[in-house]
């Protein structure tokens, strides 16, 4: 039992981890290079970057989520705090949907249009992917919440 707690603890620590800086990786070191972009040159790059974490960040997020919800069940004495880990990451799902959503859309939209990143006005898709920025780094966050309440509860463990 010990060594499941301790997998599953070690697991949703480092890949919420893991999570949080590459949204700010993203956000920080990515989004800004295409600020000084054209719209057809910007918008192809984010809907890229865009699907990638799509693909590759949510079932990573539902994966962390779920070893600290799994640490939670396994160890009572830290369940208060392996919950609220797993639902601060988990809560970066509803975040895209709820906050994000509307960013993406435009941004995506005119990724796959043509003739919309030609007439697009430039300062329109630079304050979206600065938006975009900002809601990333809320998002990474969410994720860094989560780690650090799992390293807390880690430190405050007696197994």
């Amino acid at each position: 039992m010990v060594t499941l707690v301790r997998t599953t603890q070690t697991l949703g620590l480092t890949s919420t981890l893991i999570l949080s800086g590459i949204n700010f990786g993203a956000s920080l070191l990515t989004l800004p290079i295409l600020y000084t972009r054209n719209p057809s040159i910007s918008t192809p790059i984010f809907h890229e970057l865009y699907t990638r974490g799509a693909v590759s960040l949510v079932p990573f997020g539902i994966f962390s989520a779920t070893c600290s919800a799994l640490t939670a069940y396994l160890l009572p004495s830290q369940r208060q705090l392996c919950a609220t880990a797993a639902i601060a990451t988990a809560s970066q799902t509803p975040w895209t949907l709820l906050v994000m959503k509307g960013t993406n859309d435009r941004l995506n939209g005119i990724a796959g249009d043509k003739l919309e990143q030609e007439k697009v006005d430039r300062d329109e898709v630079v304050g979206l992917l600065k938006s975009w920025t900002w809601m990333n780094v809320g998002r990474g966050l969410l994720a860094l919440g989560g780690g650090m309440v799992g390293l807390w509860a880690v430190m405050e463990q007696n197994v």
